[in-house]
C-alpha cells in the first residue's frame, strides 16, 4: 500500500512540492479579505455598480499585461518573473490595508492587476513540471495545497466580531501581505524549466518595446496547436463571462435579499472550501483515468443546479448551492488546465495561456460591470438567471466542439 501510494504520487518533489507549500501560504491568506470584500468596498463608499467599475478596470489592465506575461514566460523564463510579481503584491496588499475611501481599493485592484502579468509563467511552469499521464491528479494536488483556507472564512468571520468590518479586513490585508513576502521568499528557490538566454533580463522599457511583437505572436500561436484548443478557449471564455458577471454580487444579494447574517456567510463560505478540497482528489484521479470532457460537462450541470438553489435560497438551501459549486469548480478547475496542458506543446504555454488569460480577463471586465448594471437597474435576481442559462448552453458547446488529446503533449 505504501509502495503504491509513494509510485502514485513520486512526482511530488522540486517546482511542485514548492508550489504547494507557496499556495498553502497564499490561498490561505487571499480568502481572509476575500469573505466580506464586498462589503469592505461598500463600507469605504463605493455603490455595487462602483465596486464592479472598480474590478472591471483591474481586470482590464490584467488582459493587456497577460500578451506580455505569455511573451516573456516563453523568452526569459518563467522564475524571474513569478518571484518579482510575488514580491510586488507585498505592497500592494499593504494599499488595501490602509484605504481610506474606495478610490484606494481602486489603485490597489490596478496594481494587483499589474502584477497578476506573471500568471501565464506561473501556469506554464505548472504545466511543465508535470508527467502528462498525472496531470489530473497533479493538478488536484496543487488545488488541495490551499485547503488552508479552509479556515480562512472563520478566522474572517471571527475578525468581523471582534474588529467590526473596516478594522477588521485591515488586519486582514496586513496579513495577506505578510505571507506573500513569505511566497516570494519561497518561490526564489523554484528551477527554472525553460531554455533562456542568460543575458536577457526583464525590464519596462524593453517590455514596451516588445509588446508588439507579444501580442502578434500570442495570437498567431492558436495557428500552431490543435483546433480543440481553440475551441476550449472560446467555449469557456463565454462561461466566464456569465460567471464574472454575479461574483462580486453573491454576497450582496445573500446579504440585502436573502438576509443571511455575516457570521453565517463566513460559516457557509468554510463549507464551501471544505468540500472543494476533500473532493479535488478523487476528482483528479477520475480526470486522469475517464479524460477531461465529460469531467467539463458534469462541471456546467453542478452549476446550473446550484444557482437554481441559490436564487431562492434559505440557509439549509445555500449550504446545498456551495457544496455543489464547489464539486463544479473542482471538476473544471483540474480538467480545463489538464486538458489545455495536453492540446499545447511545451514552447508555446506562455503564450497560449496568456492569451487564454488575456481574453478571460477582458470578458470578465466586462460582465462585471454588465452584472453590476443589471443588478442595480435591472433585476437582482436577473445576473444570476443569465449565469444559469450559460451554463446550459456551455454544457452543448463542450458536448459538440470539444475533443480529448489524441497524444497529450510532454
Amino acid at each position: 500500500m505504501l509502495k503504491t501510494l509513494r509510485e502514485e504520487f513520486s512526482f511530488v518533489h522540486g517546482n511542485v512540492l514548492l508550489l504547494m507549500i507557496t499556495w498553502a501560504v497564499t490561498d490561505f491568506a487571499g480568502y481572509l479579505p476575500d469573505t466580506y470584500y464586498s462589503l469592505y468596498v461598500e463600507g469605504l463608499g463605493a455603490s455595487a455598480f462602483t465596486l464592479g467599475v472598480i474590478l472591471s478596470i483591474s481586470s482590464v489592465v490584467m488582459a493587456f499585461l497577460q500578451f506580455l506575461g505569455g511573451y516573456w514566460a516563453d523568452k526569459y523564463g518563467r522564475k524571474q518573473l513569478i518571484v518579482t510579481m510575488s514580491l510586488g503584491r507585498v505592497l500592494i496588499f499593504l494599499i488595501f490595508a490602509v484605504a481610506p475611501t474606495w478610490h484606494f481599493i481602486l489603485l490597489a485592484e490596478v496594481l494587483l492587476g499589474m502584477s497578476v502579468v506573471s500568471m501565464p509563467a506561473t501556469m506554464a511552469i505548472v504545466a511543465d513540471s508535470l508527467p502528462p499521464e498525472k496531470r489530473g491528479l497533479g493538478y488536484s494536488l496543487t488545488l488541495i495545497a490551499g485547503a488552508t483556507s479552509i479556515i480562512s472564512p472563520l478566522i474572517a468571520g471571527i475578525l468581523y466580531l471582534a474588529c467590526n468590518l473596516i478594522f477588521g479586513m485591515r488586519i486582514a490585508y496586513v496579513i495577506v501581505a505578510a505571507c506573500w513576502l513569505i511566497a516570494g521568499l519561497l518561490l526564489s528557490k523554484l528551477v527554472e524549466t525553460m531554455e533562456k538566454d542568460a543575458s536577457s533580463k526583464l525590464s519596462l522599457k524593453e517590455g514596451i518595446r516588445q509588446y508588439p511583437n507579444a501580442v502578434k505572436d500570442s495570437i498567431t500561436v492558436w495557428r500552431l496547436v490543435p483546433r480543440s484548443a481553440l475551441n476550449l478557449l472560446l467555449v469557456y471564455a463565454i462561461a466566464t463571462l456569465s460567471v464574472r458577471m454575479c461574483l462580486p454580487y453573491y454576497l450582496l444579494y445573500a446579504n440585502h435579499v436573502l438576509k443571511i447574517e455575516e457570521f453565517q456567510w463566513a460559516l457557509m463560505q468554510t463549507w464551501s472550501a471544505l468540500v472543494f478540497y476533500v473532493s479535488a482528489l478523487p476528482i483528479g484521479k477520475i480526470v486522469d483515468m475517464f479524460g477531461r470532457k465529460k469531467p467539463l460537462m458534469a462541471s456546467s450541470a453542478l452549476f446550473a443546479l446550484s444557482l437554481a438553489l441559490f436564487l431562492f435560497g434559505d440557509v439549509p438551501k445555500l449550504y446545498v448551492f456551495f457544496a455543489l459549486s464547489s464539486l463544479g469548480n473542482a471538476l473544471v478547475f483540474i480538467a480545463y488546465p489538464a486538458l489545455q496542458a495536453d492540446l499545447v506543446p511545451k514552447e508555446y504555454r506562455g503564450k497560449v495561456t496568456g492569451f487564454t488569460n488575456f481574453l478571460d480577463s477582458l470578458l470578465a471586465s466586462g460582465g462585471i460591470l454588465l452584472g453590476g448594471f443589471i443588478y442595480e437597474n435591472i433585476s437582482q435576481e436577473a445576473p444570476f438567471q443569465l449565469q444559469l442559462l450559460t451554463m446550459i448552453l456551455t454544457i452543448a458547446l463542450t458536448f459538440l466542439f470539444i475533443q480529448e488529446a489524441h497524444t497529450r503533449e510532454k
